[in-house]
């Protein structure tokens, strides 16, 4: 009878410990070979490379390439923390308002498209798209509705008196919010109106539906966050803490009841809020006015894009919070930003007239990046 060891089955020994004994040549690399013999000589048909290095070791060494692979001239730009005035849409645009004009960058070709030109002082205020429809929030008060396929006006809505700054979809609903504190949701399969949420008593400079679509989140320059749910007029909850207006808002994708909330310039702090209580977990002082918040799934990390004092944007592992690295710098606040689909790039744009594109991939997953000067005219 075959004696077996137990102490091999039960070792509490880790695995990657035990695959090093067995390749002394090296330490961190196991390879599995399946042979076959040919004569007297063994031929290596497979071979595999299993690294062993655990994976909280590759997350601390993870790294963000510090300089941008492409730049895009954008003259005209707004430096008005209030403006949302750039969005990377599903299908690879980009949109972006400059002075009293809204372009889209085709990231795949390169193409620069006119969408739109307004007169008399007028501008776009916010973008977001939804597919192929690009919703417009203009300065007069109006939200305009382009086709982005075929690059024309496919409808309109007057459901503000003065301008439209904030923007979010909840599928067939278009949620705005403008600088009276009102904000309207519109149902575009019939063109109407189905609520409005009055309770902020300022500007409205950020709105974000949640992941599951339940809830809205709206910041603004009262200092306050409101928790809004369609077929309600009143807020579910109303955070108060930030000393400062609140435009950088994101929902958390692995912890969907928690949202994060960035300060302005008199706060520099990000808050974590829990909805299900109303209660804040967490919250981190920053050095600089908190400009965008986007949550990243495939590590659990979180961006963060500042303004006044540092310009920049930081990578953040969220678990500890711990600073990843710090990138994106510009001359100016970085007041808009936007992931691509993939959430593999980042765009930052800010009032020093350059939109950037940033990879925020393992420098090892990325070639390496070559800069472009492409203006926007």
């Amino acid at each position: 009878m075959k004696t077996i060891n137990l102490d091999n089955i039960f070792s509490t020994e880790p695995r990657y410990k035990r695959l090093s004994k067995k390749n002394s040549q090296n330490k961190t690399i196991y390879n599995d070979r399946y042979t076959k013999k040919f004569g007297f000589v063994d031929k290596i048909i497979v071979s595999t490379q299993i690294v062993t290095e655990p994976r909280y070791k590759r997350l601390e060494t993870r790294k963000v390439d510090t300089s941008p692979f492409r730049i895009l001239d954008a003259p005209g730009v707004y430096d008005d923390y209030y403006l949302n005035i750039l969005d990377w849409s599903s299908n690879n645009y980009i949109s972006i308002c400059l002075a009293e004009e809204i372009y889209l960058y085709d990231v795949a070709s390169k193409d620069v498209i006119n969408l739109a030109t307004f007169e008399g002082g007028v501008y776009a205020s916010s973008l977001k798209s939804n597919g192929n429809v690009l919703a417009a929030g203009i300065s007069n008060g109006d939200i305009a509705f382009y086709d982005v396929e075929k690059c024309k006006l496919i409808g309109k809505s007057s459901s503000h008196q003065t301008r439209v700054t904030s923007l979010d979809w909840n599928g067939n609903v278009l949620s705005s919010g403008s600088r009276t504190g009102l904000i309207s949701n519109l149902d575009l399969r019939d063109n109407k109106e189905i609520s409005k949420f009055k309770f902020h008593t300022q500007e409205v400079c950020g709105l974000k539906w949640s992941n599951s679509k339940r809830y809205l989140a709206s910041g603004a320059n009262d200092n306050c966050i409101n928790i809004w749910q369609l077929g309600s007029n009143s807020p579910r909850y109303s955070l108060t803490g930030h000393s400062s207006a609140v435009k950088a808002l994101d929902w958390c994708p692995w912890r969907v009841s928690i949202l994060a909330s960035g300060g302005g310039s008199k706060d520099k702090t990000v808050r974590f809020w829990d909805i299900e209580t109303g209660m804040c977990e967490n919250s981190v002082e920053m050095s600089s006015q908190v400009c965008g918040i986007h949550f990243l799934t495939r590590y659990k990390e979180m961006i963060t894009a500042h303004g006044y004092s540092e310009n920049d944007i930081c990578l953040w592992k969220v678990s500890n919070f711990k600073k990843i690295c710090s990138f994106g710098k510009h001359d100016n606040r970085v007041l808009y930003t936007a992931l691509s689909p993939d959430q593999t790039i980042l765009a930052s744009l800010a009032a020093d007239e350059n939109l950037k594109f940033w990879r925020i991939l393992d420098q090892t997953d990325v070639s390496t990046p070559v800069v472009e000067n492409i203006g926007i005219r």
